[in-house]
């Protein structure tokens, strides 16, 4: 399991990539998608979060304005290995202490976080 010190860590970099996401409106001019894909979450408008609640597990869900469910999980746990899943409708991408990773799967994400030095 995280110790406090890398869940105020992760929490504070998933805040952050909200924050970074709900001010991508100023960047984009496009209207808010009827589903957040893949393809389109990092070009459309982003919904603003509205409520945040962490999980036992060291996720946390949320709801944004427009009443879209947001996640985000731990996908390994019981080691030195910080990589989170955000998902938001059908999209995903993964949280990391090494940065963001744009992945089709776990396993790939994994990976490419091994890989990072």
């Amino acid at each position: 399991m995280f110790t406090v010190r890398q869940r105020v860590v992760i929490l504070t970099w998933s805040i952050l990539v909200l924050l970074v996401a709900s001010a991508m409106p100023l960047f984009s001019f496009s209207d808010l998608p009827a589903r957040y894909t893949n393809n389109n979450f990092f070009t459309s408008y982003q919904d603003k979060p509205l409520t945040l609640a962490v999980d036992p597990y060291g996720g946390f869900i949320g709801y944004t304005e427009q009443g879209r469910v947001f996640r985000q999980y731990p996908i390994v746990t019981g080691s030195s290995i910080r990589l989170e899943r955000f998902e938001i409708d059908d999209a995903f991408f993964y949280v990391s202490d090494r940065g963001i990773i744009v992945a089709d799967n776990n396993l790939i994400a994994l990976s490419i976080y091994q890989s990072r030095t």
